[in-house]
């Protein structure tokens, strides 16, 4: 129930591919034309930007179908928690309700001189201005008589922020991380901040693990399973599904994986044809109140999970690599990993609330985490920390500033 701010970003990165036959439309080698000029195939693609990501751990993308795990799990300590998603129509983040208002208000408290910033940006985002009142009570129209589709919500930044942060444990005076003392934020309140911080999304803000390349709008099958076995087999981490094809979008993080299915089915050309069954479980929506980790171990425990299972053709080459592949049952969109939260800006050419400061945010989960786990987590999640533009535009006032003071003298 949300609207995925990743897929308003996906048709600046998408790709058109040169589909010559059906085996051609089920590749993931084959050469693609990006504004005129060949590019890599999706295979090359998707295996550059896990070996880069992964190099430290000296993990690299495998794409031999006998060597790739049918089950695996990420460890019990790296499972994402469960969390609100807030749907708009019931409020959205005003739904997310604390001792002094809603948890924007208590963050323009904290954070912005308790002036009414970061709420009553959300509260215009929400309602419209000018919206005259209806009816004999005098009431505002409810939400989807303005645009807001009943499934609109925060599944998108819900899914990057347990990928990224551990679940939030302990209560942080905002003093401690450059607000005003005093004011103490709950681990419910920063989880809700968290999915706020990450909802929203630029074009390098995350990666398409398998983009929704195929014919049927979803992803190619190869990448698909490539990426399952890849990420969550190999490297243990972690990643995001947009379940659903269609105007609507329902984003969760994937944990689990298993093959329970391999079945040969023959061939096609110098192709090897395997149908598969593979099982996802993944974290479901929850409530922010409720605490899912072990506070001796670290380990999940009792947050919502879902299963669904996919059924879908492999194509193995002569040496049983993986070379593409097509859905038979629902599949899903796309796949794909949030690297950083994006810092919004006014002109919303970096887009979110701009009154919510990321690196804020990042500061309170990261001092509500528990410090054995949030080390682990260090260690472990790629992409940076920091939206990079955050340093770029602070260098570029420096330069205006520093050419304005020559000017002047």
């Amino acid at each position: 129930m949300c609207r995925n701010r990743v897929r308003g970003a996906i048709g600046i990165l998408l790709v058109t591919v040169l589909v010559i036959s059906r085996a051609a439309a089920e590749s993931n080698v084959s050469p693609r034309a990006v504004e005129g000029e060949t590019a890599p195939s999706e295979r090359d693609e998707q295996q550059s930007l896990f070996n880069w990501h992964f190099r430290e751990r000296n993990l690299t993308y495998q794409t031999e179908f006998a060597a790739l795990k049918t089950a695996a799990a990420v460890e019990a300590w790296r499972v994402p928690y469960s969390a609100a998603i807030y749907p708009l129509t019931s409020g959205g983040l005003a739904a997310a309700r604390t001792s002094v208002g809603t948890v924007l208000s208590k963050y323009d408290l904290a954070f912005n001189e308790g002036q009414s910033l970061a709420e009553s940006y959300d509260r215009r985002r929400r309602m419209p201005q000018n919206v005259p009142r209806v009816g004999l009570f005098r009431r505002r129209p409810q939400p989807s008589n303005f645009g807001i589709e009943p499934w609109e919500g925060y599944c998108s930044g819900f899914a990057a922020s347990t990928i990224r942060h551990p679940e939030p444990m302990r209560p942080v005076d905002a003093g401690t991380v450059g607000g005003r003392p005093g004011v103490v934020f709950q681990p419910a309140e920063i989880k809700a901040l968290l999915s706020a911080a990450y909802n929203r999304t630029r074009p390098d803000s995350f990666l398409l693990l398998a983009p929704p390349s195929a014919r049927n709008r979803g992803p190619n099958m190869g990448t698909f399973h490539l990426a399952l076995a890849n990420y969550i087999g190999q490297a243990q981490h972690p990643i995001a599904i947009d379940r659903v094809r269609g105007r609507e979008a329902w984003n969760n993080p994937i944990y689990r994986y298993e093959v329970t299915s391999i079945r040969d089915v023959g061939r096609r050309g110098e192709l090897e044809i395997k149908e598969l069954v593979t099982r996802i479980t993944y974290t479901a929506y929850g409530s922010d109140r409720v605490s899912q980790t072990d506070p001796e171990t670290g380990q999940r425990r009792g947050h919502s999970s879902q299963s669904m299972s996919i059924r879908y053709h492999l194509n193995l080459d002569a040496q049983g690599h993986i070379v593409g592949g097509r859905a038979l049952s629902h599949s899903g969109h796309f796949l794909w990993l949030p690297l950083f939260a994006v810092q919004a800006t006014r002109d919303q050419t970096s887009p979110g609330n701009p009154y919510l400061d990321v690196q804020q945010v990042i500061a309170l989960a990261r001092a509500s985490a528990l410090p054995e786990i949030q080390a682990k987590y260090d260690q472990h999640v790629i992409g940076r920390e920091v939206d990079p533009e955050i340093a770029a535009r602070a260098d570029a006032e420096r330069e205006q500033s520093a050419a304005s003071d020559a000017e002047s003298s």
